[in-house]
């Protein structure tokens, strides 16, 4: 009796299911890619409506899910604004009922007949339910490619089971676990795909940035890594054990391809431009996850250390007098105490006057048409506004240190007395 009426309620749910499922397509590199988008061109791809269609990478509030698990189940012929569901969704429903009908049946069973606890009768009364919802289950992984889903159901498993031990009813424990290890060693397949899917384009050179903007698989890494961050973070359930490894394979192989995918670019910076956009989108969507520190400080060093490169490069490119002479010059000074005033030769020896004159008045000649070039370059290289002004921030804040260090370099070179220029 219960067989036939889960599976009534089942059928009426798979009618409100997303039209379009993830395939094994919608990895973070997709090889057809392109082939796809020629299809749909010529109008001889896929027609999905964008309603019916799900996100594969983001959570886009389908975390909302784990706020409603006991929320009543989905009533399929009560469903009149044909609203669309993500699996887990459906999952949760009948789950729920499941966990509800079982508990009942269990307690009603233990009373009537005195089993004192033992699940012998339980598992007569209701062992094809739960073996058909293991066989579908089953059957729907073998086709699944939404890791986020699938974190999503282990997620749903993992409550309804505290759920049953607060209930002290132990007759689902068996078919929890056998979703458990159904649900994760599937994810961890997912996973793997797509990080075999990063490696792969980076062996074979498969994607080749048009520009230094954020790439398309920037994105996609970033919300799938932020999603699963997130909803792994959220309890203490032992989730990050099981997929820190993973995930951080998955950064490193993005890592390595986007710094091929740099260096196929043309330009002097405009590889580490290419990088520091990329690192700032993914920290732009860690942030807006609001995840923890473990998750961020990889690439907020990443990020850093590019910055980095990038102004001093643009110091050396439009300031190089300044920046060569101040470098080469330092450690023949470095001995020098800045506030003597008599001691050795001066200038001392290492010190080239005619030079430093030279870097003098080319600074004082060039610096605001340099500094003005410096400003309109880094204006319309980075694509996050704030980013690209805490960048120009930090190349002025360096060309200040760079001209304070001359000035102290031509102070202990001169001690008694500055020189004329």
């Amino acid at each position: 009796v219960y067989l036939k009426q889960f599976r009534t309620y089942v059928s009426s749910l798979q009618k409100l299911e997303l039209e379009y499922a993830a395939t094994k397509s919608d990895l973070l590199v997709n090889e057809g890619q392109s082939a796809g988008r020629l299809w749909d061109n010529l109008g001889l791809g896929r027609s999905v409506q964008l309603k019916d269609k799900g996100n594969v990478f983001s959570l886009s509030g389908r975390d909302a899910i784990l706020e409603q698990l006991d929320k009543d189940p989905i009533i399929a012929h009560t469903n009149k604004d044909k609203v669309k569901y993500y699996h887990e969704q459906l999952f949760r429903s009948h789950q729920m009922l499941l966990m509800d009908t079982a508990t009942s049946e269990f307690l009603f069973l233990n009373d009537f007949f005195d089993t004192k606890g033992d699940q012998n009768l339980f598992v007569e009364v209701f062992g094809k339910t739960t073996q058909y919802f293991l066989d579908s289950l089953e059957a729907f992984l073998a086709n699944s490619w939404d890791s986020v889903g699938l974190l999503l159901m282990v997620r749903i498993v993992d409550f309804y089971r505290k759920r049953m031990q607060q209930r002290k009813v132990s007759c689902l424990d068996s078919y929890l676990d056998a979703l458990q290890l159904l649900l994760w060693p599937r994810l961890r397949v997912v996973l793997e795909a797509n990080i075999v899917s990063l490696r792969k384009a980076y062996q074979q050179n498969l994607q080749i940035p048009s520009n230094s903007n954020p790439h398309l698989v920037t994105r996609r890494f970033a919300e799938l890594a932020a999603s699963l961050y997130f909803l792994s973070s959220q309890e203490d359930t032992g989730l990050p054990d099981n997929l820190q490894q993973p995930l951080s394979t998955m950064r490193q192989e993005f890592c390595t391809l986007l710094s091929a995918m740099a260096n196929r670019l043309d330009g002097q910076d405009s590889g580490l431009v290419f990088l520091v956009n990329n690192y700032d989108l993914v920290l732009t969507v860690f942030h807006e996850r609001h995840l923890s520190r473990s998750a961020t400080s990889v690439f907020e060093d990443l990020h850093s250390d590019q910055v980095q490169k990038f102004v001093e490069s643009q110091l050396m490119r439009h300031f190089p007098e300044l920046v060569t002479f101040v470098k080469n010059t330092e450690p023949a000074v470095a001995h020098i105490d800045e506030t003597a005033r008599s001691g050795g030769p001066s200038p001392p020896p290492g010190v080239d006057v005619q030079k430093m004159e030279q870097v003098v008045r080319s600074f004082a000649a060039n610096w605001k048409k340099e500094r003005d070039q410096i400003h309109q370059y880094v204006m319309v290289s980075f694509s996050n506004f704030s980013n690209g002004m805490g960048i120009l921030k930090q190349v002025l804040t360096q060309l200040l240190l760079y001209y304070t260090r001359l000035q102290k370099v031509i102070r202990k070179a001169f001690p008694q007395q500055p020189p004329a220029f």
